[in-house]
């Protein structure tokens, strides 16, 4: 991605759904820029290829496997991080599900899923991180929540609901833990050329959303997403917090 300059040289860095997408593409700029990264996600295989390229290519990282919509798993995953490398610097975030569901089909299991995989897991994740943060008077916590934050799209409303609620949990973090040295900031991603986007067909389907549904007509990269992230998790960031950096090409104003 860029240049080595150390942005976050010796910060270990605890990252969830670094298996693929925007949580890969993160997990590889942070350790480029000097991070011990701390990967998780769900499907083994993926996560340790991730963690295996990176320490190829000169970096530190490890992976844990974890289900993020189970406590006990996100509570292993911090304590691990703590157990390898003495702390914990930042908390990124990430995992997500959202299903195409139409309020009228909604089955209690399938909105416990969308809570527990999308806001349980931060929230969890910040609390069990919080926990090692305040005695060192020192964290930075980014949230990567999404454009329907704010746009509602049909079949996706619950998990709008979710991220609203992340959002509320970015500011509350934020308000609580200034003062114990800790920033909590989010990025709200639009349409990004990952997950079902890198499929050619689903890019045919969604053209007209992508072209005529966001004034900067085409999808973002997982790149852009890597690099703002990198920004408020920086040095260059810490006036910032409870900030919400949307990038989306400007699609919530349409």
């Amino acid at each position: 991605m860029g240049q080595y300059i150390d942005i976050l040289k010796d910060k270990v860095v605890v990252i969830t759904g670094t298996t693929s997408g925007i949580g890969k593409g993160m997990a590889k700029l942070f350790a480029e820029q000097g991070a011990k990264v701390v990967g998780s996600g769900r499907r083994e295989s993926l996560g340790q290829q991730v963690a295996e390229e990176i320490r190829a290519a000169g970096g530190e990282s490890i992976f844990v496997k974890t289900d993020a919509s189970d406590p006990e798993q996100v509570k292993n995953l911090i304590d691990t991080a703590v157990n390898t490398y003495g702390r914990i610097d930042i908390l990124v975030n990430n995992c997500a599900w959202e299903p195409t569901i139409m309020l009228k089909d909604l089955t209690w299991e399938d909105f416990r899923k969308v809570i527990d995989t999308n806001l349980g897991s931060y929230t969890m994740a910040t609390v069990y991180a919080l926990g090692y943060m305040i005695p060192q008077h020192y964290g930075r916590i980014l949230n990567i929540n999404s454009v329907t934050m704010e746009q509602i799209v049909p079949g996706v409303g619950v998990y709008s609901l979710a991220k609203a609620a992340i959002h509320n949990l970015t500011k509350t973090t934020a308000l609580e833990y200034a003062k114990d040295g800790i920033r909590c900031n989010e990025i709200c991603p639009g349409l990004i050329l990952a997950g079902a986007f890198e499929k050619p067909e689903i890019r045919e389907w969604a053209k007209d959303s992508i072209e005529n549904g966001t004034p900067v007509p085409r999808l973002g990269t997982v790149e852009e997403i890597a690099y703002a992230a990198l920004y408020l998790l920086s040095e260059h960031a810490d006036f910032c917090n409870s900030a919400s950096l949307f990038v989306d090409g400007g699609r919530r104003l349409i």
